[in-house]
């Protein structure tokens, strides 16, 4: 049997500050799929990215929470330029997560042998996947 742990860390010390994880599907063999990518937080001037170079990474707010907006964007291998994917159904560009929460954004590839330039993924969103009681 196989577990996944959603790529977040082993221990998340939850509070000050709404957090951030990236979980990418194992349907469709998506983290060979999708190779390179990256998916941007923002709220106000706040800004921060979790990628492919260090994709088990949770990013902190500093003592922010509410709603957040989101980019999720795959480097494509045929012109070498980013490309914006979009979400799935029931999913936007936006992302909430109180203060003592952390929410996950995820990544799944459409298929194991996409067309060529064909952005192949798309991703869905899960706001306050836990908390603290605090």
């Amino acid at each position: 049997m196989t577990t996944f742990n959603a790529n977040a860390p082993e221990s998340i010390q939850l509070g000050n500050g709404a957090q951030f994880w990236v979980y990418l599907s194992p349907e469709n063999n998506t983290a060979k799929m999708i190779g390179t990518w990256r998916v941007t937080f923002s709220q106000g001037n706040w800004i921060g990215t979790i990628s492919s170079e260090n994709p088990t990474q949770m990013l902190q707010t500093p003592n922010l929470s509410g709603i957040f907006d989101i980019k999720v964007e795959l480097l494509s291998g045929s012109t070498g330029t980013w490309r914006q994917i979009p979400p799935q159904q029931g999913s936007t560009n936006e992302i909430g997560c109180n203060s003592n929460c952390a929410s996950m954004v995820g990544i799944v590839a459409d298929s194991t042998n996409p067309p060529p330039g064909a952005i192949n993924a798309h991703f869905w969103t899960t706001w306050d996947a836990f908390c603290s009681r605090g």
